[in-house]
C-alpha cells in the first residue's frame, strides 16, 4: 500500500500546547520507547490545540527529542517546522479504525511581539522621570 504524506498550509493557524511532551511508545505493552530510524532520536508526541478562523481541534503530533525546545509547556504557543500529516487506515476486530498522523520536524516557540505603542510609552515615562 502506498502511503501518502500531505503538507499542511498552517496560513492562519495558531497552535498551541495543550498537554506537555510524552515519550512516544513504540509497544505499549513492553514500554519500548519508539525511536526514529533515521536519527535514532527518541520520538515525543505533543497534544496541540490548532486554531483556524472559529474553529478549534486537539491533534497529537510526533517530535524526535531534537526538535523540541524548553519553553515547548502547555500553554506555549508554538510554529510546527515541516509539518506533514499521514492518513491511515486499519482493520481491527472487524471495524476499521482510521484517522490522521500528524509528525513535525520541531516545535518552535512563538515568541508575542510587543505592541508598537510600548516603545513610545517607556521613552515618555523615562522623560518624565528625568524632567523630574
Amino acid at each position: 500500500m502506498a502511503r501518502i504524506t500531505i503538507r499542511p498550509d498552517l496560513t492562519g493557524t495558531a497552535h498551541l500546547v495543550a498537554v506537555p511532551a510524552v515519550p512516544k511508545l513504540a509497544d505499549a505493552a513492553t514500554g519500548q520507547v519508539a525511536i526514529d530510524r533515521e536519527s535514532g532520536a527518541t520520538l515525543y508526541t505533543v497534544q496541540l490545540l490548532e486554531t483556524f478562523e472559529a474553529t478549534a481541534q486537539l491533534i497529537k503530533v510526533t517530535v524526535p527529542e531534537t526538535g523540541l525546545d524548553a519553553g515547548i509547556t502547555p500553554g506555549a504557543i508554538v510554529r510546527p517546522v515541516g509539518l506533514v500529516a499521514t492518513p491511515w487506515a486499519n482493520l481491527f476486530n472487524g471495524q476499521v479504525q482510521s484517522g490522521v498522523a500528524y509528525r513535525a520536524e520541531a516545535l518552535v516557540p512563538v515568541v508575542a511581539a510587543a505592541p508598537a505603542s510600548a516603545p513610545k510609552a517607556k521613552a515618555a515615562a523615562a522623560e518624565s522621570v528625568a524632567a523630574s
